[in-house]
């Protein structure tokens, strides 16, 4: 009799599907996705038990930090959402970004 088990797969395409990241990796990773945000849409994100980190793969956008401070993303930008921090961003052409979610212990 022979079993077999299943092993989490190590190489995905984003785009496609869920990274299953935290089943792979050790750390404190939650979630690994590709996002997109429509052009004149926007989305929240704030780190309370997770910190939020983006690259922008693709696009632009404005970000508003909590102290109401803006930022202009375009392709190659990167921000990360420390603990207690949030962030609001408004896409002015779609915009397409790595998203990471690691747990705060």
């Amino acid at each position: 009799m022979t079993t077999t088990e299943t092993t989490p797969k190590k190489f995905v395409n984003l785009f496609r599907e869920p990274s299953n990241i935290d089943q792979v990796m050790a750390g404190p990773w939650v979630d690994i996705r590709v996002e997109t945000v429509a052009e004149g849409e926007s989305m929240d994100l704030e780190s309370t038990n997770i910190e939020h980190a983006a690259f922008i793969l693709g696009g632009s956008a404005i970000l508003t930090n909590g102290d109401g401070k803006t930022f202009e993303l375009a392709r190659s930008s990167a921000f990360a959402i420390p603990k207690t921090g949030r962030v609001s961003i408004a896409a002015t052409t779609e915009l397409s970004f790595l998203h990471i979610e690691m747990r705060i212990d």
